[in-house]
């Protein structure tokens, strides 16, 4: 039979233990969550990029055609 004692050491075991697989799945997550958050960097920029050129080129045509810009 067990022991007041063998159980409060077999609960401090098990907290130990949660704690330490609870800080290795953060870890994880984390790697995970960076990961995710440069492939998401990368395509916002990309498209960011895009937008900006054809935001010049729609100034050029405007200006070509002589054609005042619908939002200034």
């Amino acid at each position: 039979m067990l022991s007041k004692s063998d159980l409060q050491q077999i609960t401090k075991a098990f907290k130990t233990e949660n704690e330490v697989l609870r800080n290795e799945l953060k870890s994880e997550m984390r790697k995970g969550f960076d990961k995710l958050d440069k492939k998401l960097e990368y395509a916002i920029n990309f498209l960011d990029r895009d937008y900006i050129k054809l935001l010049k080129r729609i100034d050029r045509i405007e200006k070509h055609l002589g054609l005042e810009p619908l939002f200034p």
